[in-house]
């Protein structure tokens, strides 16, 4: 294999120029994450003057991490890489080995993969990435998603689901702490990774770069035990023990190296573990927890004299009122058209305050519950008077939700 876990003295040149580019790549691409956003001006110019892009691409985070801005830093990356590795390779010629900065090397791509698996596990184990479908969601069909809608609806629905994948993104990434278990928890890694990556390409989600990268550190990390790996799954061989390299013969300070990588990585992970559970009890806290909470179906709309029948070609008539995040309303009409508004509660005046969100003038409606499961709003909306009688829609009347979980099929459910 062109990597060892053991001392190599010396090194074949083919083995040192591909350790090099590795090296520059993977080390550059990890440190240009969080750097990259105190490097605006030299990636605008190189985005303008090099990639012929042009240079008004916007560097805030979205929630993607496939932004033309990502794309240039990933060019910017590569175009670094080759002046280095030749650079490298021409001062540093004459070096027989890479075997204390090869074990770097490693340390480097585990730290920086146990940190992505556990925010992506603990992501998962506390409903951050994927949360439960929302009331909107419910009611779309299912032609009406995005491909990525549709995977997260898929993910979010089972929390047992999330619970399995984050346990084992988890596993993988905490089995990297210890060198004897590098090895299995690299494998854990690019089987889970490698599923994500199929997912980001097959169903458009803007994750692509960071899941290629992921697998590619797992890969590299794979390559020492590729030998022994080919040995035990295909040829029926033994695998001989690994002595493995160690960079310092110093017992003392080998302790206190492991102390504090120890107290680095429970560093590390608690900030993690923090983030991810201000981002989940901030998904709880934006829920609407008051009685307007859910889907209001409207059973009699009186716009001035005239009441409009439920016609599924009426673009004005509502046909459902959702409520689910706080402040926040969705107009459904019957054409499946959507208005979205602000949404204001003042219950000393028993009064709902819709605005638009591209305009802030208020539409005041009183309202009343008849009982907890009947909704009337009266009110003014662009200046026509309007009467609204809503139902509350259960949950349970959705098939997704109502469901379960059943031992025994005599036959297949799949409407």
């Amino acid at each position: 294999m062109i990597f060892s876990q053991e001392s190599m003295e010396p090194w074949k040149f083919v083995n040192k120029l591909t350790f090099r580019f590795l090296f520059a790549y993977l080390v550059l691409y990890i440190l240009l994450l969080p750097l990259s956003l105190f490097l605006e001006t030299p990636l605008r110019w190189f985005a303008e003057n090099i990639l012929h892009w042009g240079s008004d691409f916007k560097m805030q985070s979205t929630g993607s991490g496939d932004r033309a801005f990502d794309y240039v830093r990933l060019g910017f990356n590569f175009v670094l890489v080759f002046p280095i590795v030749v650079t490298w390779s021409i001062f540093d010629r004459k070096r027989l080995s890479y075997n204390k900065l090869f074990y770097w090397f490693q340390v480097i791509l585990r730290i920086a993969l146990f940190l992505a698996m556990l925010l992506y596990g603990f992501g998962k184990i506390f409903k951050g990435q994927f949360a439960d479908p929302g009331l909107e969601r419910l009611l779309q069909t299912v032609g009406e998603l995005s491909p990525m809608g549709l995977a997260w609806t898929f993910m979010g629905h089972s929390f047992t689901y999330n619970i399995f994948i984050g346990f084992g993104e988890l596993l993988g990434g905490m089995l990297l702490l210890f060198r004897k278990t590098v090895t299995l928890g690299s494998i854990i890694i690019i089987g889970l990774m490698t599923n994500v990556v199929m997912m980001n390409f097959t169903y458009d989600i803007p994750v692509k770069l960071l899941s290629v990268h992921l697998v590619t550190m797992a890969l590299v990390l794979l390559l020492p035990d590729g030998n022994r790996l080919l040995n035990v799954l295909f040829r029926n061989k033994t695998a001989e023990k690994v002595n493995f390299y160690i960079p310092f013969k110093n017992t003392t300070f080998r302790k206190i190296f492991s102390k504090i990588k120890i107290l680095v990585i429970i560093f590390l992970a608690g900030i993690i573990l923090f983030q991810v559970f201000i981002r989940f009890d901030i998904t709880k806290q934006l829920k609407e927890k008051s009685e307007f909470y859910g889907i209001w179906e409207s059973q009699l709309f009186v716009m001035g004299n005239d009441t409009l029948p439920p016609l599924l070609t009426d673009s004005y008539r509502w046909r459902y009122l959702i409520v689910d995040l706080k402040k926040k309303a969705v107009v459904k009409k019957m054409t499946d058209s959507l208005d979205r508004y602000q949404f204001e509660i003042n219950p000393e005046l028993k009064q709902i305050i819709f605005r638009r969100e591209a305009d802030s003038t208020p539409q005041r409606f009183s309202y009343t519950f008849i009982d907890p499961e009947h909704l009337q709003l009266n009110g003014v909306l662009d200046g026509d008077s309007l009467y609204i009688r809503f139902k509350r829609k259960p949950k349970t009347d959705f098939r997704l939700i109502n469901r379960k979980f059943h031992w025994v099929n005599e036959s297949t459910y799949n409407p």
